[in-house]
């Protein structure tokens, strides 16, 4: 029975880094919190949704040409500052597609002046890079499209254009 538990889990592991478009598979915690993000964050796909939960529009599209997508930001102001929790991403970024929104990825926000270790903060294995412009630590998890450039690229090719 463990054997078939363990080889199951290993199966999903597999296809939950296949689905995401991963070239290496990450580590099996953060297969397990990409799970739970999805799960979380399943509900949130209408942004009527996401709105009622406390996420607002935030910032324009954000694209770079030749690069890819990287879509529209709604945000739940209230939760960023110093913490994050994997299951409640500060932003939601959705693909503007045929006159709607399309959930494609979670962005995880710390504000640069909120954040108090010499490390930058660490999510899923990843450290967040910094945004000096928009003065944030920031990660992407790409848990609802894949991106052939990496689950935690900025941009994604696989994004419409704004």
């Amino acid at each position: 029975m463990r054997r078939a538990t363990a080889a199951l889990g290993v199966a999903l592991s597999l296809a939950l880094s296949l689905a995401l478009g991963l070239s290496a598979a990450p580590a099996s915690g953060s297969m397990a919190q990409f799970a739970e993000v999805r799960q979380a964050t399943a509900a949130l796909h209408s942004v009527t949704k996401a709105e009622a939960a406390g996420y607002e529009k935030f910032l324009p599209c954000f694209d770079a040409p030749g690069v890819g997508g990287m879509g529209q930001h709604y945000a739940d102001m209230g939760s960023i500052d110093d913490t994050v929790d994997a299951s409640h991403p500060e932003v939601l970024v959705y693909e503007p597609h045929n006159n709607r929104m399309q959930l494609v990825a979670a962005e995880y926000v710390v504000p640069q002046g909120a954040w108090k270790g010499t490390e930058p903060p660490e999510l899923f294995g990843e450290q967040f890079h910094r945004n000096d412009t928009l003065g944030i630590w920031a990660l992407h998890a790409w848990i609802w499209r894949p991106n052939p450039d990496g689950v935690h690229a900025d941009f994604n090719p696989s994004v419409a254009l704004c």
